[in-house]
């Protein structure tokens, strides 16, 4: 009994020191993965400048008609990468960040790529503060604000479900 009772001690912290650890970033926030304006040829750069990534978050790309590719830098910033044929077609692609360092993300169009749709994600550790920045940016559109605040409360609500179910297992346990 006692190792039962040890086991779901365990299992509520890892719980615990779950919730809350991950964000859910929709890229280009209302506006989606698509080719960018002619005049807003850095709006991914700007989009991604708004937040701190850290490891275990995930990137949803959200597209019609197009595709996104994980590349290499070279890839990134030449466009001429497929990623060997990995390209995500299916209008809605998820990338989990699971290490630190740079992700590179461009449209599988080699021309979208070079009229701006690719993104550099920075994922940092998930303990390492973010680097001291410049003046906040601007509050986000209430559309993102929304979506971020969806995507947090789902993941918020299966955590604490999680929870509740372990909870009662162990008491069940007693």
């Amino acid at each position: 009994m006692a190792s039962s009772s040890a086991l779901c001690v365990i299992m509520m912290a890892t719980m615990c020191s779950l919730v809350g650890a991950t964000n859910l970033y929709r890229v280009g926030d209302a506006e989606g993965w698509r080719e960018p304006d002619k005049n807003d040829a850095a709006m991914y750069d700007t989009w991604a400048g708004k937040y701190a990534f850290r490891v275990g978050d995930s990137l949803v790309f959200d597209y019609k008609n197009d595709s996104v590719v994980r590349v290499s830098k070279r890839g990134y910033y030449h466009c001429n990468e497929t990623g060997g044929g990995s390209a995500s077609k299916d209008g809605s692609t998820v990338f989990l960040l699971d290490q630190p360092g740079f992700y590179y993300f461009v449209s599988g169009d080699v021309d979208h790529c070079k009229r701006g749709q690719r993104v550099i994600i920075e994922a940092l550790d998930a303990q390492r503060p973010p680097a001291a920045a410049g003046p906040a940016p601007s509050p986000l559109p209430s559309s993102a604000v929304s979506w971020t605040a969806t995507a947090a409360s789902l993941r918020d609500m299966v955590a604490l479900g999680s929870l509740l179910f372990v909870a009662s297992y162990c008491s069940y346990l007693s």
